[in-house]
C-alpha cells in the first residue's frame, strides 16, 4: 500500500511539473508516461480532480483555467506542428481590431483532427519564416497572422491592425512586405488590400496610435485634400505638445478624442491649458471623434476643408 502511495505521489507530482511548463495543461500521453493509466485518468477526471479541456487534453482541477490554458490545450491538442493562429493569434498579439470567436490553430495538412470548439486551419505549408513561440505556446508570427485575418477586416480595421503590430515592434514595413511578396501569388484573400494600404503608407513615419486614428487617416486617404502629417511635435507657450494630424504650415490640427479622453478633473484642466496654449500660438484644432467618423464623417472632412481654406 505504501509503494502504491508514493508511486501515486510521484505521478501526481511529475504530472504538475508538466502541467506547470504548459500553462497548467497536459496530454493523456503525458500523463501515462508520468505512471497514470488510461482508467486512472478517467477516474480523475470523473472524480473531479482533473478536468478534460479536449479529447486526450487535461488540466488539474480545483482553479480556474490560466490565461493561455486554452491557446496550449489547442495546439496540444493538434499534434506535432501545430500552432495557434488567425484570430487567436492576433489576440494573443496584441493585434488591434480582430475578433476571436473561438480558438484557431493551424495543423500540418496530413492531421485529420476535427472539433466543434476549435477552428482547424490545415492545407499549405507553412515556412519556418511565418513560425515562432509565444510564452511556450507554438503560434505564427505576428506578420503571417496579420496576413492571416486580413480577409476578415474592412479597410479601416485591417489598417489598425496593421500599425499596430508596427506600433508594438511586433513587425516592420520592410517585413510584411517581404512576406506579403512572398505569399501573395496564392491568392490569399485580402493580401492585396493589405499591400495596397502598406503600399500608401508613407515611408518612415511613425505608426498610428489607435483604431480611432488608423479610421482617420482613411477618412483623408479617400479625400481630395491634402494628406496630414502624423504626429507633429510642436511648441507653444513654452510647452511641447503632439497633434495626432496636422498641416503644420497652415497651422491646423486634427486631435482624436476617445470616448473618455477626459478622464477626470485634472485631465480636464490639462486639456484645457493644451487647448489654450495651441490657440495662442494661432492653431486650429479640428477635435475628432469616433461617433463624428461613424455618423457623419463627409462633415469632418468639410470642417477640415474650411480651415485649410481659411489658413491657405
Amino acid at each position: 500500500m505504501a509503494s502504491a502511495q508514493r508511486k501515486s505521489f510521484t505521478s501526481e507530482s511529475e504530472i504538475v511539473r508538466v502541467a506547470d511548463a504548459q500553462h497548467g495543461v497536459f496530454t493523456q500521453a503525458q500523463a501515462v508516461a508520468a505512471g497514470v493509466s488510461p482508467a486512472a485518468i478517467t477516474r480523475r477526471v470523473q472524480a473531479g480532480v482533473w478536468v478534460r479541456m479536449l479529447p486526450g487534453i487535461y488540466r488539474i482541477g480545483g482553479s480556474a483555467a490560466t490565461v493561455g490554458a486554452g491557446a496550449m490545450a489547442a495546439t496540444l491538442w493538434g499534434g506535432a506542428g501545430s500552432l495557434l493562429s488567425h484570430a487567436s493569434a492576433a489576440r494573443r498579439w496584441g493585434i488591434d481590431g480582430v475578433r476571436e470567436r473561438c480558438v484557431e490553430i493551424w495543423v500540418p495538412a496530413d492531421c485529420a483532427k476535427r472539433s466543434r470548439v476549435v477552428t482547424v486551419h490545415r492545407g499549405e505549408r507553412l515556412d519556418r519564416a511565418d513560425r515562432t513561440v509565444s510564452d511556450r505556446i507554438p503560434i505564427t508570427t505576428p506578420t503571417r497572422t496579420l496576413i492571416d485575418v486580413a480577409g476578415r477586416l474592412e479597410d479601416d480595421a485591417l489598417l489598425a491592425a496593421m500599425e499596430s503590430t508596427f506600433r508594438a515592434g511586433l513587425a516592420t514595413p520592410e517585413r510584411l512586405a517581404a512576406r506579403l511578396e512572398a505569399l501573395c501569388s496564392t491568392g490569399r484573400p485580402g493580401a492585396g488590400r493589405l499591400r495596397a494600404l502598406l503600399a500608401a503608407r508613407p515611408a518612415g513615419v511613425a505608426a498610428l496610435e489607435s483604431r480611432l486614428e488608423s479610421r482617420v487617416w482613411r477618412l483623408f486617404e479617400r479625400s481630395a485634400l491634402p494628406m496630414p502629417r502624423r504626429q507633429v511635435w510642436v511648441v507653444a507657450n513654452g510647452n511641447r505638445y503632439r497633434l495626432d494630424f496636422a498641416w503644420p504650415e497652415l497651422r491646423v490640427a486634427i486631435e482624436c478624442k476617445g470616448f473618455a479622453f477626459h478622464g477626470g478633473r485634472e485631465h480636464f484642466d490639462r486639456d484645457e491649458s493644451r487647448s489654450a496654449d495651441l490657440v495662442s500660438e494661432r492653431w486650429r484644432i479640428v477635435p475628432v471623434t469616433w461617433e463624428h467618423c461613424s455618423r457623419d464623417p463627409d462633415l469632418v472632412v468639410e470642417r477640415v476643408a474650411l480651415l485649410l481654406t481659411r489658413a491657405a
